[in-house]
C-alpha cells in the first residue's frame, strides 16, 4: 500500500484548519465518536462517508447520508469515486475538505470508477474494473463502446450503431456479419481486462446495451 494521504479543512466553529491522515485501508467519516474522522455537526450523519485505500488509489463513497457528499460539486453515492489531489469534498453542505496524496502516481487521475466500464473523456482511455485496456481499442471498437457508454444502460438499436460507427457508409451497405463481428471483437478486448464478466448485452430484435450494474 502507498503511504497515507490526508484531508485538510476547517470545521465551522473552529478558527484553525485541521489535517486528518488517512491511515489504514478504510477511513469512516461521520458524527459518531467512533469514526476515524469525527465531525460533530448536526448536518453530518453518524456514518456519513467512507474512504478506502487500495492499490489503485483512494476511493470515496457516500454511506446514505441525509445531506449528501459532493466531490468537486458532483454528488456521489454508493459507487466508489476515485480521489485525486486537489479534489474538494463537501460533506452535508457544511464541511469543506481538500484531498491531498503526495504519493499519487502520474496515472492516478485516469481512473474513474472501481467497477464497470469507464472512458476518460479527456484522453479516450478505456478502463474495465480498474484495469486499463491496452493497447487502445481500434477506432470502430471505440466508436461502438462510446455510443453504448453514452446511453447509460439504455438499449441502442443496431440502426443507431451503424449510423454512428459507419457514418460514411449507407446503412444498407453494412451487413449483419460486419456488426456482429465488431461486437465480438469489442467483447474480446473487454474480456482481456475482465474475463469474468460480460458488459455488453445483446437483446435480439432490439439492440445492445452496456451493463454497468
Amino acid at each position: 500500500m502507498p503511504k497515507a494521504a490526508r484531508l485538510m479543512g476547517k470545521l465551522p466553529q473552529e478558527e484553525k484548519p485541521q489535517t486528518w491522515v488517512l491511515e489504514g485501508e478504510t477511513s469512516f467519516i461521520g458524527r459518531q465518536p467512533s469514526a476515524n474522522i469525527t465531525l460533530p455537526l448536526p448536518r453530518i450523519s453518524r456514518q456519513h462517508a467512507k474512504i478506502t485505500n487500495t492499490s489503485q488509489g483512494y476511493f470515496m463513497v457516500d454511506l446514505g447520508s441525509r445531506n449528501g457528499t459532493f466531490i468537486n460539486g458532483e454528488e456521489i453515492g454508493p459507487v466508489p469515486q476515485r480521489l485525486a489531489t486537489g479534489d474538494e469534498i463537501v460533506l452535508g453542505g457544511e464541511v469543506v475538505l481538500h484531498f491531498n496524496d503526495p504519493y499519487e502516481t502520474i496515472n492516478g487521475k485516469m481512473l474513474g470508477r472501481v467497477e464497470g466500464v469507464w472512458i476518460n473523456p479527456q484522453t479516450g482511455a478505456v478502463w474495465v474494473d480498474a484495469q486499463q485496456v491496452k493497447p487502445p481499442l481500434s477506432v470502430p471498437q471505440y466508436a461502438l463502446l462510446s455510443i453504448l457508454y453514452q446511453a447509460e444502460g439504455k438499449i441502442v438499436s443496431r440502426e443507431r450503431i451503424i449510423a454512428h460507427v459507419w457514418s460514411d457508409a449507407a446503412s444498407e451497405g453494412v451487413s449483419s456479419d460486419a456488426v456482429n463481428g465488431l461486437i465480438k471483437r469489442l467483447r474480446a478486448r473487454l474480456h482481456e481486462a475482465q474475463p469474468n464478466r460480460e458488459y455488453i448485452e445483446v437483446l435480439r430484435g432490439h439492440g445492445l446495451r452496456l451493463v454497468q450494474d
